[in-house]
């Protein structure tokens, strides 16, 4: 099926279907079927294939840079926030990194809960359809340290989506004219 696209001259449509998949995933199946024009098969196989490609590069970017912020981040630390000892009569409010609240969106405290209750299965059924596989693969790498679980999750999460999203918009979708 694959190959018949690419041979079509589809090669194009078929690189932009696999980009989609591994970055936004919700758009991909909407795209593959209506503006690339392929059949089920395809679009379940390609969007699969890109959400699974873009899982596993963005999974090892992750583990790249978490690596590199625990080298680097001790420097940069030590550098912005000395703690000179400055005399009281100096400053009006001495405030201890203790007595400062950290602000939380909305964002943050939805992916910090679905963390707690849900854990790693959590985040990988909401990395593909609202999370973004980006986001989602970093989150999984950076708080769950089994990377065969979180390579799995993952992968079963994109294969379910993909096939619950083109199974919809193939039989609910907008027709062409």
């Amino acid at each position: 099926m694959i190959l018949s696209i690419i041979k079509a001259g589809g090669f194009f449509k078929l690189f932009l279907v696999l980009i989609i998949s591994g970055v936004k995933f919700v758009f991909a199946p909407p795209f593959a079927l209506y503006d690339a024009r392929y059949n089920f098969i395809e679009t379940f196989l390609s969007t699969t294939i890109g959400g699974l490609l873009g899982v596993i590069f963005f999974f090892y970017l992750s583990e790249i840079i978490l690596d590199l912020f625990k080298k680097v981040w001790p420097v940069i630390r030590s550098y912005f926030f000395r703690h000179d000892v400055t005399p009281v009569h100096e400053t009006k409010k001495i405030v201890s990194d203790a007595s400062r609240k950290k602000q939380f969106s909305r964002k943050n405290k939805f992916i910090v809960n679905t963390r707690r209750k849900y854990g790693l299965w959590g985040i990988a059924i909401l990395t593909p359809i609202l999370l973004s596989i980006p986001l989602g693969t970093f989150l999984a790498s950076k708080y769950f340290k089994n990377k065969k679980s979180i390579l799995l999750s993952l992968a079963i999460s994109v294969v379910c989506w993909s096939l619950i999203m083109t199974s919809f918009y193939t039989i609910f979708g907008i027709k062409h004219h």
